[in-house]
């Protein structure tokens, strides 16, 4: 009998056998029983039978279930997402679409902690979250519903996922989508009484404007998660400029910023000096970083590439911080002298700028005309009706300023009548040969009478001969700094310096 017929018997039977129930005699109806089981035995094997070839064709099948999907999470894999990327951009090649990528950070402290496999079920269980996150989020393709809920989310291995989005309609999606997934996925997960954090980073590169390759697209929006997450403040959004960082220079920006936190920087002092009476006006402070592996790195190594990345900011707010602290040092010492600190034009953009240095100067009730601000020409040619603004709340807050390198660029001069500065600073390329180059010394003669006209004081760095010394107080001039005086120290040691430069008679040299 086929399985067909077994199948009509079985459902006829109950119907039958109710209407002669009664006239059947126990040995009937026993027998009826028997037939039943057997038929339910045979479909079971079929049905057995028929799941074992389903599994075979499906284990054969080099596109089945677990070639498609991770097995961790369970999420559809890469190769899916490139199979699903060919059938959608061979069907609307001209649309607009975003390739977003997440990153979970923290996971390797996750892993020490709690092993391979407890780390395993956090991996599945932030990306069901973040998948959850996407189910308002029509835009981004389906790849298959589990349970009537859409599947958005494409875990590319380890802890990267991948989302693809149409954004035709609406240009920044992707930014929207990463913003809402970086504040509102990462909740703390209880495990075994231990609640885990961790946080999610994004980078984007948008189809056909950054590549047309999933591989290309793959590559700059990872490139942009970099940035974003080493360097804060960085759009998600892959951007060209962005090629030009190697990978070691975000590493160096990424240390630089723990550095801070750990203490590996140090203040370097030189002194500015009074020509004519020798006293000490201020000292001007670098910073040095004692990196762990790459030793002591000089400015030049880092400060620039810092201004590029943002993370020029933080550096500044510790070294402002440092430089503060040292005032308030000497005068519980009894001892007189500024501190200077450069500052970026990205300095003068930071809104928050001033109403720290407030807090500073309360903290440590130092007079804010001890701290000299020295501010690049530079400065004043990136948003430079923002920069004036700051720089006129600094003057109001009694900070002494400076206009620093001048003579180096054309920017400020325009700006030269309206900026509150107390001092301009003529740059060590003209100081250092003053005294054998007729066309240096016309420079920096032109300078010293300018700055005179307008009433301002006048800084001469790299002074390191005594005939330039008395060359630029001829000229007017009668502030100097370098090496004729001190080399750069450790700021830790300027107020036992400071008492030694007081002692000793009033000659060219420093001690």
């Amino acid at each position: 009998m086929s399985y067909r017929l077994l199948s009509m018997a079985l459902l006829s039977w109950p119907v039958a056998a109710q209407a002669e129930t009664e006239q059947l005699p126990l040995l009937s109806l026993l027998t009826g029983l028997l037939l039943l089981s057997f038929i339910y035995m045979i479909k079971l094997k079929f049905d057995l039978h028929k799941l074992n070839k389903q599994q075979q064709k499906q284990q054969a099948n080099p596109l089945g279930f677990y070639s498609l999907h991770d097995d961790i999470s369970g999420f559809p894999n890469k190769f899916f997402l490139q199979q699903q990327l060919d059938e959608l951009l061979k069907r609307a090649p001209q649309q607009q679409f975003s390739l977003l990528l997440i990153k979970i950070s923290q996971f390797e402290q996750i892993n020490q902690l709690l092993g391979h496999s407890n780390s395993n079920l956090i991996l599945a269980q932030i990306a069901q979250r973040i998948n959850q996150q996407l189910k308002d989020t029509p835009e981004a393709l389906t790849f298959e519903f589990r349970q009537q809920l859409p599947i958005r989310l494409c875990h590319l291995g380890g802890v990267d996922f991948a989302v693809w989005l149409d954004s035709t309609e609406q240009q920044h999606l992707a930014e929207y989508v990463a913003d809402n997934l970086e504040k509102n996925v990462p909740e703390p997960m209880i495990v075994h009484g231990c609640a885990v954090d961790y946080q999610l980073h994004s980078g984007i590169a948008n189809y056909p404007e950054h590549g047309t390759l999933l591989s290309e697209l793959s590559e700059r929006a990872y490139l942009a998660l970099q940035h974003h997450s080493w360097l804060q403040g960085q759009s998600q959004v892959f951007s060209p400029r962005m090629l030009n960082y190697s990978s070691d220079k975000l590493t160096l920006m990424a240390e630089l910023r723990q550095a801070i936190a750990d203490n590996q920087l140090a203040l370097y002092v030189q002194p500015q000096i009074d020509m004519k009476s020798r006293q000490v006006l201020a000292g001007e402070v670098f910073v040095r970083w004692r990196h762990p592996s790459r030793g002591l790195m000089a400015p030049s190594s880092f400060l620039a590439l810092a201004e590029q990345t943002g993370v020029i900011y933080p550096l500044t707010q510790w070294v402002v911080r440092e430089a503060v602290a040292m005032i308030a040092t000497l005068e519980q010492a009894g001892l007189n002298s500024k501190i200077a600190v450069n500052i970026s034009s990205k300095d003068l953009l930071q809104d928050e700028l001033v109403d720290s240095l407030e807090f500073l100067f309360e903290k440590h009730k130092v007079k804010p005309a001890l701290l000299m601000l020295e501010i690049k020409e530079g400065a004043l040619s990136e948003a430079p009706d923002k920069a004036l603004a700051t720089i006129q709340r600094l003057h109001r807050l009694g900070v002494e300023l400076a206009l620093d390198d001048f003579g180096t660029g054309l920017s400020s001069l325009a700006y030269l009548r309206r900026l509150p500065i107390q001092y301009v600073k003529v740059d060590c390329s003209f100081i250092n040969d003053l005294h054998k180059s007729d066309m240096h010394s016309a420079i920096t003669g032109a300078i010293i009478d300018m700055a005179r006209n307008l009433d301002l004081g006048v800084i001469a760095e790299g002074v390191e001969e005594v005939e330039v010394e008395q060359k630029l107080l001829r000229m007017g001039c009668t502030r100097g700094q370098g090496f004729l005086y001190s080399r750069p120290f450790e700021l830790s040691g300027f107020a036992v310096w400071l008492k030694q430069w007081q002692q000793q008679p009033k000659g060219p040299t420093a001690p």
